[in-house]
This record gives C-alpha cells, structure tokens and sequence, in this order.
C-alpha cells in the first residue's frame, strides 16, 4: 500500500491526466515485477488509473492524497486498512503543512495507530516508512531534515511494536538532484540533468515540492533497493 500525498500520487497542481498520476508507483511496480515478485499494490485511490488493456498498465492502486496533511492521511489508512489488510507500506508524509513541531508527533501517531490494526488483527505489517525528499534548491529544506531527523529519532525509541518499521533515506539516500538544470552531455562526466520540476513547470513560478520522471525513478529505485533488501529473493 503506497501512503502519501501528491508525490506519492504522481499529482502537482491537478496535473498531469488521472492516468498519468504515476509517481515513483509504475517503475517501483515495473522493477518487482522483473525481477519476479508476486505484486499487488493495495489502495482505494485512482491516482493513475487505466483499463487492463493499455499497454502502459501497471497496478496503481494506492491511499495518496494531494494536499493532505499528516493526521488526514491518517484517518483515511486507518478506514482502508481492514478492508485491503495490506502486508506492507510505503509512507511519505509530512511535505504538506507548516506545522513542523507537531509533525514528527503525528508520524508516530500514525504508526501508533498501524500497530494497533496490527495487533487487532493479529497481521503482521512492515512499514517502510521515509525520510520524505527536500524541497526544491531555491527553497529552505532546513525544516523537512529537521522533521526527518526527529522522526528517526523517534522511530529508534519504539519498542514492544508488532508493527516492524524501516527507514528509508529517501532524501539524501536516494540521490536526488534537487534542481531542475538542464541536461548536459558535454559534462565530465555527462550530467543528466535534476529531478525536479522547478521552474519547467508550466503556471508556477517554480514547483517546490515535486520531482520530475526522472526523479520518481530514483525515488522507486530506493524503495527497490530496501524492499530486496528486506523481502529477500522472490521465490
């Protein structure tokens, strides 16, 4: 179960189409499904919806919601979770809002609240659970490694859950490029480019907040990386 808010959705400022609305999703579920996973993204959202017969389909099911803050998103996995028992999922949260102090506060609140399900239902669940990514250059990250610092710290003083949480660095470990330059091949070496939409992104002055394709890849390349990891060789 992908959980998050517009990155997790594919979604920046009601663009692209519902089918488009990819994210890291499509080449997270591309990469297991190569490398011989069994798959099934679990969720009630339609964020990149399209009929089995597009061949660009991928599993995009997921609980991503746009604009959503922390306690939000929350109250909704809490809904979703008996009805998709999911074994695993992915949460980004924490980008929206400017509630800083409280934030880290209310990641545990909803690991509190994945634990309880858990326990009540006597279902394992692992929480790959994220260092959410930085802004944009131009804009102040001090407050997201602030809040993904407390968050760890946190995370580390949990005991007795039945719930099992992993960190995942997606903000430094993921190596995004947190500009929006553009490519140059004549770099030593080559440079690609950065993965964020920036000021590419058409109606804003710049897109603070979301990465770009090539920056979703990387972001599913990480979550690739810990769940392999984690979950070991598909059998």
């Amino acid at each position: 179960m992908p959980v998050g808010n517009s990155i997790t959705a594919g979604e920046h400022y009601r663009y692209p189409s519902v089918a488009e609305r990819t994210g890291y999703r499509k080449a997270l579920y591309e990469m297991l499904v190569k490398a011989g996973y069994n798959v099934d993204f679990v969720g009630s959202q339609d964020h990149g919806k399209r009929p089995k017969d597009d061949p660009n389909w991928y599993d995009w099911n997921n609980e991503a919601y746009p604009g959503w803050t922390i306690p939000a998103i929350t109250e909704k996995v809490q809904e979703v979770l008996p009805v998709y028992q999911p074994d695993i999922l992915l949460v980004h949260v924490g980008t929206n809002g400017r509630d800083w102090a409280q934030k880290p506060r209310q990641v545990m609140d909803m690991l509190d609240m994945i634990n309880a399900y858990s326990v009540k239902d006597n279902h394992p669940v692992t929480v790959f659970l994220c260092k959410i990514i930085k802004r944009f250059y131009l804009e102040d990250s001090g407050p997201t490694s602030q809040f993904n610092n407390e968050v760890s710290r946190l995370v580390a003083q949990r005991t007795n859950d039945k719930i099992k949480i992993i960190m995942v660095d997606m903000e430094n470990g993921a190596g995004l490029d947190y500009t929006d330059h553009i490519p140059d091949p004549a770099a030593k070496p080559p440079y690609k480019g950065g993965d964020m939409w920036g000021r590419r992104y058409p109606g804003v002055p710049y897109d603070k907040y979301h990465p770009n394709d090539k920056g979703n890849i990387k972001m599913a390349k990480k979550f690739y990386e810990e769940l392999v990891l984690n979950l070991g060789k598909p059998k």
